[in-house]
């Protein structure tokens, strides 16, 4: 459960939304997912094998974000 919230707390410090991690995990991880299966994996309540890839799959999208990898583009 700490590791969800580190990474939600990263999310929030780069002021970075689901809708944003939900492109990336598509783009970067081939995740397809949703706002309410997202929400609910950092919540805690979903877990399994497709939870696990979203938050590992996070955690290297985060790093590269931070790193200055990966752009957040405005409309």
């Amino acid at each position: 459960m700490e590791e969800l919230d580190t990474i939600r707390e990263r999310l929030k410090k780069h002021r970075l939304s689901f809708v944003w991690l939900i492109y990336q995990l598509r783009q970067k991880g081939g995740v397809i997912t949703d706002k309410t299966e997202v929400s609910s994996v950092f919540a805690g309540t979903r877990t399994g094998a497709k939870a696990d890839a979203i938050v590992q799959t996070t955690k290297y999208i985060l790093a590269d974000y931070e790193q200055g990898k990966v752009l957040v583009l405005d409309d």
